[in-house]
């Protein structure tokens, strides 16, 4: 009789994790299925992570409501999806009930990503305005990458008209650790061991017109004139050519890259701005926004 009882609990914790074993993976399937298929339908931005978050009944008969989080550089979004119990059909897009977007009510809203100030090095790196300024942006560029150039005409302009309350910080990212791109990072680094200011007429000229006609040439030309401008600016064009030759400049680009890669940099111009991660362009919104707080 004892054996009998035995047996018979022990078959109750057999079924038990049978079927907790069947639960995860329905699980796991709706889930790659909502996963699988949304990669495959919607154009991510490039670093984008997702992860599947919860599945429960939906309203539209027979299907699921499936929650992923799309985990992006500068904030996670979640986002639902419909599939339906056997994994075969999947619905994308808003289900609206009574006028009602019922999608959106249970995605909920994004989440903008924040980073730690104090955590990006800034006495590192080449700067504009005041310590303890309202707004600090640090900025991730490259000087081959034209919407950077776009952002900083902007920027210098704001600048210029709240000059007390913005600094500005200056990072590399040009992405590769080779190609023309780092050439110029590494350039400009090399600079910046000269002093800030001789940093910012290279920045400047590389942004510039001129600048942007130049970059295209030879490796060689560029440095040559790097030189003229330290020159006519009353900088050491030596001490620029010392420390590109002993790799400074190489230091400082990959020391950036580095911490770029750590926040899940993707692309540029990428912005924090007190905190908040901010991809690509902005608008005036966004300056005014942080600027009133």
């Amino acid at each position: 009789m004892l054996k009998k009882i035995l047996w018979g609990k022990l078959g109750l914790v057999f079924f038990s994790l049978f079927l907790s074993i069947n639960a995860f993976a329905q699980e796991d399937k709706i889930g790659q299925v909502a996963i699988d298929t949304y990669k495959a339908q919607i154009r991510l931005p490039q670093g984008t992570e997702i992860k599947f978050l919860e599945k429960k009944e939906s309203p539209i008969p027979g299907f699921f409501s499936v929650k992923l989080l799309l985990s992006m550089p500068d904030k996670d979004t979640p986002v639902v999806i419909y599939v339906d119990k056997a994994g075969e059909k999947v619905i994308l897009g808003n289900l609206f009930i009574k006028g009602e977007n019922v999608t959106v009510k249970e995605a909920g809203s994004s989440i903008p990503k924040k980073a730690d100030m104090g955590s990006l090095e800034m006495e590192k790196s080449p700067f504009m305005g005041p310590q303890g300024a309202k707004v600090t942006i640090v900025e991730f560029a490259n000087f081959e990458c034209p919407f950077c150039q776009d952002s900083w005409v902007k920027l210098k302009e704001l600048m210029g008209q709240h000059p007390d309350d913005i600094r500005y910080v200056f990072k590399h990212f040009p992405f590769q650790a080779q190609g023309k791109a780092f050439e110029l990072s590494e350039m400009a680094a090399a600079a910046q061991e000269i002093s800030n200011g001789a940093f910012w007429a290279i920045h400047d000229f590389l942004f510039s017109p001129e600048g942007q006609t130049l970059i295209t040439g030879d490796k060689e030309a560029i440095k040559q004139k790097i030189e003229q401008v330290l020159k006519a600016n009353g900088y050491d064009a030596k001490a620029f050519q010392s420390a590109l030759e002993v790799g400074r400049g190489i230091k400082r680009v990959r020391e950036d890259m580095a911490l770029g890669t750590r926040l899940r940099v993707t692309g540029t111009p990428t912005k924090v701005v007190n905190g908040d991660i901010i991809v690509g362009s902005d608008t005036d919104n966004v300056w005014e926004r942080f600027l009133e707080k």
